[in-house]
């Protein structure tokens, strides 16, 4: 993930995007049973039919999210879709009635969006300075909104050590740090 982006419309697309890529990926090659009164040409249009409906829903969430994201400033953390729904976390809970009457779920958080960026950073800055294998451990940095906090796709054989450094090292303070089993290859997130 770019930490860098500009817009909060990137983690979302590039959730929707997988999404929306499972869907369709996941009527492929289907058949209907033998013995089922439906056609294969009965299963291909079906799928698309529901797919346009869900563009057109995450669409519309990825709209209101921007939209919130304009309005609500230095108050927006950041938004995601669960449950086809749309959820936004705030720093400032007066905002929420903002979220709620655009159609979202609220969520208040402690850490701003600006914060938690500075702590992707700052964590970055740390496991430069750890040796091997801490150093090479951490394969992606995220924004967790729904903690407020930060989560870490790590090396699976070095959770524990990196849950008990970071613990008492804190280097990012009180930020919320979730680590999760990487998915990725065993290299070093980079600079």
């Amino acid at each position: 993930m770019n930490f860098n982006a500009k817009t909060s419309r990137t983690p979302l697309a590039l959730a929707s995007t997988a999404l929306m890529a499972s869907l369709l990926l996941s009527g492929c090659g289907q058949e209907a049973d033998p013995g089922t009164k439906e056609s294969a040409s009965t299963h291909s249009a079906h799928p698309s039919e529901e797919s346009s409906e869900n563009t057109v829903d995450q669409t519309a969430l990825l709209d209101t999210n921007e939209k919130l994201s304009k309005e609500l400033g230095e108050d927006y953390v950041q938004g995601w879709i669960k449950d086809g729904k749309l959820h936004v976390s705030t720093t400032n809970e007066s905002k929420t009635s903002i979220i709620e009457d655009a159609g979202a779920i609220g969520h208040v958080v402690k850490f701003s969006n600006k914060e938690l960026r500075a702590a992707i950073g700052k964590i970055m800055s740390w496991q430069s300075k750890q040796e091997t294998p801490i150093s090479s451990s951490i394969h992606a940095y995220s924004l967790n909104p729904e903690t407020g906090g930060l989560t870490l796709s790590v090396d699976s054989n070095q959770i524990d050590a990196l849950q008990t450094l970071i613990k008492t090292e804190k280097p990012i303070g009180e930020i919320p740090v979730d680590l999760e089993p990487s998915g990725g290859i065993g290299s070093p997130a980079s600079n």
